[in-house]
């Protein structure tokens, strides 16, 4: 377990089963730890006391859902950036984006059974993805430990892996396209930082469609209004994007950034 988020490896002596390598885990959110034993861990979760066996089915479980959460790729800035972290004052306006970022997550299993996607769109410095990553991390935590899997990336990211494969004998921009249609749910940071070329327009169209076909909710950050957003990814991404009830917030505060 976690083999791909161990930090470094100890040699260590278990007082009941002898020498065993522990690991030092990454996690999401907090600072590495040590596992320990996996044979005791293994020992917990099948013992007879039922206090015994529920703290390592509670360990094994929370270990699961980290390596899920980390599997996201929501980078460490936004590890703490949770729904219940959002500071919306009296501001009435974030008090709405709020609402509609839990509404989702609330009702995320309609939402995905249409395929329901969402825009976070507006000024820099506003906490589109703070909201963003918040739902994504929520998602998981809610629906993780029945196989969904969740995703963070930004648009930048998606042309770059795409541009990657050319000339590549590894891996194919088909296979780029399938790994970002197979997640459950994915953020799409930054859009409209690009370039506007028709060939990102065409990229970043591909990943939405796909996702649309296959009724995987979307969520698109960006700093455009939704007039140029259609100028950025074109009139048949956002239509798709709107399909079924699609949402839109609109950030129009100031930016926090800053902010003593």
């Amino acid at each position: 377990m976690s083999i791909k988020f161990t930090i470094q490896t100890a040699q260590r002596e278990c007082e009941v089963h002898g020498q065993f390598t522990d690991s030092l885990v990454e996690q999401f959110g907090a600072n590495p730890v040590w596992y320990g034993c996996p044979r005791c861990q293994f020992d917990k979760r099948h013992a007879l006391e039922y206090e015994t066996r529920t703290a390592g089915v509670t360990i094994h479980r929370d270990r699961l859902m980290n390596e899920r959460l980390l599997e996201a790729g929501i980078p460490p800035r936004f590890q703490n950036s949770s729904l219940d972290t959002w500071a919306a004052g009296s501001n009435e306006e974030k008090l709405r984006a709020w609402h509609t970022a839990t509404g989702f997550v609330d009702a995320f299993s309609d939402n995905f059974r249409v395929g329901r996607s969402m825009m976070l769109l507006g000024k820099v410095g506003t906490g589109k993805t703070h909201l963003a990553t918040g739902i994504l991390q929520q998602v998981i935590r809610n629906f993780g430990s029945q196989g969904l899997i969740g995703r963070y990336t930004t648009a930048g990211g998606i042309i770059r892996a795409v541009k990657e494969t050319f000339g590549s004998h590894s891996k194919t921009e088909s296979q780029v396209y399938a790994d970002l249609v197979e997640p459950h749910m994915l953020v799409i940071d930054e859009v409209g930082v690009q370039h506007g070329t028709d060939f990102e327009r065409t990229v970043l169209f591909e990943v939405i469609n796909g996702r649309y076909e296959q009724l995987k909710p979307t969520i698109v950050v960006s700093n455009l209004g939704m007039g140029d957003l259609r100028q950025c990814l074109g009139d048949r991404a956002v239509d798709r994007l709107r399909d079924k009830g699609g949402l839109a917030v609109l950030f129009r505060w100031e930016s926090a950034r800053g902010a003593a």
